[in-house]
Order: structure tokens, then C-alpha cells, then sequence
């Protein structure tokens, strides 16, 4: 945009210029960095949703940054969306058509058995749910991750890399064809990103780096998604634990993180992950309105969340707390450690 070169922004009329170059400056000022505006696109005309990051140069009072546009990352997270919502809702069609053919089948031997058989079925109709309910876990496993992890960062990647091709077309620069195979080369693995979101619930890191740097990240997504200021502890860094109590341990701070959003009008969250002796300690505290525990856990339509985090520990042999009063809401879980 060469007509902007030399002119003073902030004075400018246009509404969405002013308020996004005076948002820049308090956030390079601040220390944030990061900031997300409106900007005309040079590719359309058209105002872009556009993500900059800026910093202060004291010695000089310049601020200098970088930005990119947001559109196609938000048209190709859509498209990722509405392929797992599909895919969830064929799973959960298929689930239920499975539990009715077992229940219906279970009910038409019932009738023909005598009082002993008629308790071995009920024995098996249990085992049954209990076997849909983990297969449910497993293809929401499957059709579910992050969608920000991996496929943004390439998305961006191959149209910087694009954008860079142009230019070297334009100059005449032999490397141009290079860079464009370096961009297709990117495209591809973020269409493979794209198609494994049917095949992975959790976030890479949790199978990469561990129950704490996963964690850590959901409280990084978790601050900037709601504001709320996060403080996470942990002294795991050197403990690996089992894919069971991971997920766990991260499926709780998934739910909890989720009420305090919903429920708790909090500003302060804290998140800690602590060893202590032959224990695993998990501590997620806020500092919003409380909740009466005992209602929400006696009303059939609402605790769902609770009831579930309290199966999964005690099946893991540990124990599930919750207190909540003003000001101060605590969910503690302990796990022993294995071997």
C-alpha cells in the first residue's frame, strides 16, 4: 500500500485505520505485542480481520511489527469444523443405533429366561454401557484436536511463502520456483493436519511433551480465549505418566476450565500440577461466585460435568474434592503415582 507511505495514520479519517493503529501503539507500549484489528486488504479492498504483533524501539520511539490476514485461516477452520461436526453427529447416530439393537436384544432374552439368567443379562446390559460410554470417548478421540495447533502455523507459512514467490516472480529472481515448491510442499502437510482432525481428539502435545506442557497450553488458550488471568504451577517436567491418567488429569482441567468460563464470573485462575511424595496432585482454584455443591450434584439435569470427573479419578484409584464458597472455588484431585 504505497499511498499510506509518509502519512500520518492516527490523524487519519477513516474510523477503522485510527482505532487500529492506536490499538498497535498500546500494545507495543503495554509489552502484549499481540494485537487483532481491521485493515483493508491490498489483494481485495475489502476490511480483513488482521493479527500484528509490534514492539517498542525506546532508543529511537519507533514501533515496528508484522501482521497477517486472518481470512483464509478462519474460511479453512470453518471448513474443519463443520467436517467434525459431521462426523460427530454420523458417530453418535451409529452409537445410538447400537445401543438400541443390544438393549432390545437383552430385553426380548430377558423374557425368556428364568430370575437367574435375567441377572447375568442385567450383569452384561451394564458391561454393555459401560463399553458404549468408552467407545463414545474413543471416537470423540478420533474425530476431535485442536484446530489451532499445527494448521494455522502452516497456513500462514505457505502464504508467506506465496507472497514471497510473487515478489521473486516480479524481480525476476531465479529462487522464485523454490520457494513456490516450498509452499506446496507446506500445503501439503496442512492438508494432512486437515485430515487427521477425524483421527485425534487430544492436542499433540499431550503425546509429544507430556501431561504438563499440555496443560500448560490449554492455560495459554484458556487466558487469551477469556481473559481471565491463568497462573499454572507444575513439577512434573521429569515424571512421564500413562496415557490413562493423562488423559484423565487433562480431560478435568478441560471441564473445569470450561464451568469457571460458563459459571464462575472469576478474574484469577490458578492451575497446579505438583508431586508430593508418592501422590499427584491436581489443583484447579478460582476466585469467583461459588456454587452450592450439593444441589448441583443432586439435580438430574446439571453435575454431569462433576459426576464425570469424579468416575474418572476414582476408576484410577484417587480421590476427587470440591469446595466452593464466595470468592473461592477448589477442585482437588490426587492419583498415586505410578512405580
Amino acid at each position: 500500500q504505497p499511498e499510506l507511505i509518509g502519512r500520518d495514520l492516527v490523524s487519519m479519517t477513516n474510523p477503522h485505520w485510527v482505532q487500529a493503529i492506536q490499538s498497535l501503539l498500546l500494545s507495543a507500549r503495554s509489552g502484549d505485542g499481540f494485537q487483532r484489528y481491521q485493515w483493508e486488504k491490498p489483494s481485495t479492498g475489502q476490511l480483513t480481520e488482521k493479527l500484528a504483533y509490534v514492539v517498542m524501539l525506546e532508543r529511537w520511539d519507533w514501533m515496528i511489527g508484522t501482521g497477517l490476514y486472518l481470512d483464509d485461516v478462519e474460511q479453512a477452520t470453518a471448513q474443519a469444523r463443520a467436517k467434525v461436526a459431521e462426523n460427530i453427529r454420523r458417530t453418535m447416530w451409529s452409537l445410538a443405533g447400537v445401543a438400541l439393537v443390544a438393549v432390545l436384544l437383552v430385553s426380548a432374552g430377558g423374557l425368556t429366561l428364568n430370575f437367574s439368567e435375567q441377572r447375568l443379562a442385567d450383569r452384561k446390559l451394564k458391561l454393555l454401557a459401560q463399553r458404549i460410554v468408552s467407545s463414545q470417548e474413543d471416537e470423540r478421540s478420533r474425530v476431535s484436536r485442536e484446530l489451532h495447533d499445527g494448521i494455522s502455523q502452516l497456513l500462514v507459512s505457505v502464504k508467506f511463502r506465496l507472497e514471497l514467490a510473487c515478489h521473486e516472480l516480479e524481480s525476476g529472481r531465479s529462487q522464485a520456483l523454490e520457494t513456490l515448491r516450498g509452499g506446496l510442499s507446506r500445503l501439503g502437510g496442512a492438508i494432512a493436519e486437515v485430515r487427521r482432525i477425524s483421527h485425534d481428539l487430544r492436542p499433540s502435545l499431550l503425546d509429544s511433551f507430556g501431561l504438563p506442557a499440555a496443560i500448560g497450553q490449554l492455560a495459554v488458550e484458556f487466558e487469551q480465549r477469556s481473559g481471565l488471568r491463568v497462573d499454572y504451577q507444575q513439577s512434573l517436567d521429569m515424571i512421564r505418566l500413562p496415557d490413562a491418567e493423562s488423559v484423565a488429569l487433562f480431560r478435568i482441567v478441560q471441564e473445569a476450565l470450561a464451568n469457571i468460563a460458563r459459571h464462575s464470573r472469576a478474574g484469577r485462575v490458578s492451575i497446579a500440577l505438583l508431586q508430593e511424595g508418592s501422590t499427584l496432585q491436581l489443583r484447579v482454584r478460582d476466585d469467583g461466585v461459588g456454587f452450592d455443591i450439593a444441589r448441583i450434584e443432586q439435580t438430574r439435569s446439571s453435575g454431569i460435568g462433576l459426576r464425570n470427573m469424579r468416575e474418572r479419578v476414582e476408576h484410577l484409584g484417587g480421590r476427587f474434592t470440591l469446595s466452593s464458597t464466595p470468592g473461592r472455588t477448589e477442585l482437588m484431585v490426587s492419583l498415586p503415582l505410578p512405580g
